[in-house]
């Protein structure tokens, strides 16, 4: 099971203007599964249930907005074969099938937003005497969706979670995802993410741990590509007019950079620190923006 609670970026187009705070979203669910292995060979199918819901928006002129027409339940099933080919090494195929239901037939703009998803994944899992644990992957996924107005989104993806031990001191983390995620933008079928990240860890003592990060990540708004004389603003923020009578998606670039530190009280109990440096810069004018964020956190574990 696993819960996320967070918000759009400060400068997503699914936001609407006048709030006087982004809503929180929440993102829960769990996954099943069941796994069998003939001698070197090994197959797993996985059930999966996920729930997005997102609070009401509010308004500086002290209005509020439901955003109930964003809220979708995803049902999906995953199947992966693999085969050792040498100790720690494990090539594997992977097809993941999955549907969205919102709980409105019709979104705010007319739109009907539930789809089916398809993806498939090629790599291997990796665990080298345990100095290089994880798995990387690469594939093709797309989304077709009930309205015939909304094209469909697909592309490339590539997907990543690597551990390096360097030393008994200093660990290196790799990770990279691909997301097919929802928009509320007319005409936009949604939004093709992916994002690559570096964690560096540093344990000043096995009760104190310093981190450092880098982290790269795109949003690419699949919608209608028009003329360049239409104007970004003409389209609800989903294409953007581009020099010499073409236009193109909106893509938003994404840069962020932080230090940490970790302090162990004892095996369940871990308090952390964090501040995060965020960039956004995108092919549309005058959504730039950078911000500064510091999180407190607790986390306990059994």
């Amino acid at each position: 099971s696993s819960m996320l609670v967070s918000t759009d970026n400060p400068g997503s187009p699914n936001l609407q203007a006048g709030l006087t705070k982004l809503p929180l979203y929440f993102t829960y669910g769990s996954n099943l599964g069941i796994a069998h292995d003939f001698n070197r060979f090994e197959i797993k199918a996985t059930g999966a249930y996920q729930r997005t819901s997102y609070q009401h928006s509010t308004f500086t002129d002290g209005s509020t907005v439901s955003n109930t027409d964003r809220n979708y339940d995803q049902y999906g099933a995953t199947l992966r074969g693999s085969y050792e080919t040498l100790p720690g090494v494990k090539p594997f195929v992977e097809v993941t099938a999955d549907k969205r239901v919102h709980d409105t037939q019709f979104d705010s703009n007319g739109y009907m937003r539930d789809s089916k998803g398809l993806k498939g994944l090629v790599g291997t899992t990796f665990e080298l005497r345990r100095w290089l644990t994880g798995e990387v992957a690469v594939g093709y996924a797309r989304r077709s969706y009930d309205d015939a107005r909304l094209a469909e989104l697909k592309g490339m993806i590539g997907e990543a979670s690597l551990i390096w031990n360097a030393d008994a001191l200093n660990t290196v983390k790799l990770n990279a995802s691909s997301t097919l995620a929802e928009s509320t933008i007319a005409g936009v079928s949604g939004v093709l993410s992916r994002d690559v990240s570096v964690q560096v860890d540093h344990a000043f003592r096995r009760w104190l741990i310093g981190t450092f990060k880098l982290g790269f990540g795109w949003d690419i708004y699949k919608g209608t590509t028009v003329g360049g004389t239409t104007t970004i603003d003409e389209l609800c923020g989903c294409v953007v007019s581009v020099p010499g009578g073409t236009s193109a998606d909106r893509v938003d670039k994404r840069y962020s950079a932080g230090v940490g530190l970790t302090y162990k009280v004892d095996r369940s109990l871990w308090i952390k620190g964090e501040f995060r440096q965020d960039w956004l810069r995108s092919n549309v004018s005058g959504v730039d923006y950078s911000a500064s964020t510091v999180l407190l956190g607790v986390r306990l574990q059994r």
